[in-house]
């Protein structure tokens, strides 16, 4: 949650692994139904029929040419809602529900490995139906754009929000994974990181949504809107900070032979204008200073954007909580032969010996209550992005953790 505009992602290849979150979203889909009567509206789904009993004008787009298992077989029930069949451009479109109707509007997408994403946000909803048209300039939604034209949604209230977000919980059940600790000594770590990390994020996007819905208010105090604002930034740190280690556990799961993220060419000055002021801030919190200092001109690299922000915020977010107040911490940037160096480093930091270890993966902060990766899985998560990774002492520098980006072929 917490984006104005909703991206069209392209279904990973390893989307099963959270495919519960997917059949949850479903099951609280039709309580909401059962709850708020609509008699009228759509169902749009994609990519094929995502509730057999509905009373809406349904759409199901069809992928061409692929047969998945999303949905139970449509002919487990023969008395099937009228459905309009329409062939959709396949291109790894990720599975998703759209609900309109004058009670309440909701979107679902299921993001493979990164799970549901849910919102009842208005202008997020029309923002992926435009997207969807313009992958899609079929004729037969046209009643749709009629409808979205003539009509303006209202966000629900608060209390359907939240019984929404507690029907996710009620249904969303990993499935069991028998653990031997013979065979696989971290596989009980691994489960219970993901499970806390999916019952945290789960009630604080709930909250993210109740915050949007109360700045949307008419005559709101502006310093009432600049607490929420507050509240918001630091929900979607904690969501992000419990994606890094759902990230982990991901890999720990992923079997050597699986191919690692699909690498794009990454901007680094791009990435660093965008992030630097949210970094900085986020440092500021923990009253640590973030320094940036990188040359013109840097080549581009081959890594994942987003998953490299994500990657560096929770470095960010971890050694401002292990350092000084008053302390700096540098973030130094640099071209090494065929890569490119990020170095995180900081002349005052001293190892914290009250960091006590937490199962074989997190790392326990008794002075703030907060968790962290330890440096074995924060390795992992951090070449899974396409870096390799060292850690070292000096003398004046203190401890510098080095990643190295591979620069891309075509960049010079």
């Amino acid at each position: 949650m917490g984006r104005t505009h909703f991206t069209l992602d392209r279904e990973d290849s390893r989307a099963g692994d959270r495919f519960w979150q997917w059949q949850a979203g479903v099951a609280a889909l039709e309580k909401l139904l059962v709850v708020t009567h609509p008699i009228e509206g759509f169902l749009v789904s994609f990519p094929s029929l995502i509730l057999q009993d509905c009373p809406l004008k349904t759409y199901v787009l069809l992928p061409q040419g692929r047969s998945l298992r999303y949905l139970p077989p449509t002919n487990a029930n023969p008395a099937l809602p009228a459905m309009t069949l329409l062939p959709a451009v396949w291109e790894g479109m990720n599975p998703f529900c759209l609900l309109l109707s004058p009670e309440v509007n909701l979107l679902l997408v299921y993001r493979g490995e990164r799970g549901l994403h849910f919102s009842f946000a208005p202008e997020e909803i029309r923002a992926f139906w435009q997207q969807l048209r313009q992958q899609l300039p079929l004729t037969d939604l046209h009643p749709i754009d009629q409808w979205l034209a003539s009509v303006e949604m209202v966000p629900p209230s608060y209390r359907l929000v939240s019984q929404f977000g507690q029907w996710l919980l009620d249904y969303s059940q990993p499935p069991a994974t028998p653990l031997t600790v013979t065979a696989n000594p971290i596989a009980a770590d691994i489960s219970l990181l993901q499970a806390l990390s999916h019952e945290v994020r789960t009630p604080l996007t709930t909250i993210n949504t109740f915050i949007q819905l109360l700045q949307r208010q008419e005559d709101l105090p502006q310093r009432t809107y600049q607490y929420l604002q507050k509240i918001g930034q630091e929900i979607q740190d904690q969501i992000t900070r419990f994606n890094l280690l759902s990230d982990a556990a991901e890999i720990f799961t992923r079997p050597s032979s699986k191919p690692p993220l699909a690498f794009g060419q990454t901007h680094l000055p791009e990435l660093f204008t965008t992030n630097l002021a949210r970094w900085q801030k986020q440092a500021a919190r923990r009253q640590v200073k973030l320094v940036l200092e990188y040359p013109p001109n840097l080549p581009l690299v081959l890594s994942d954007p987003t998953s490299l922000d994500q990657v560096l915020t929770g470095l960010v977010e971890y050694y401002s909580q292990t350092l000084a107040p008053e302390s700096e911490l540098q973030l130094v940037v640099q071209r090494a032969g065929q890569h490119v160096k990020l170095e995180l480093r900081s002349p005052q930091y001293k190892h914290r010996s009250d960091l006590a270890a937490l199962g074989r993966l997190l790392l326990w902060h008794p002075a703030t209550g907060q968790l962290s990766l330890n440096f074995e899985a924060a390795k992992l998560l951090i070449e899974a992005v396409g870096a390799k990774v060292i850690q070292r002492r000096d003398r004046q520098a203190g401890e510098i953790l080095t990643l190295y980006l591979p620069i891309a072929k075509d960049s010079g």
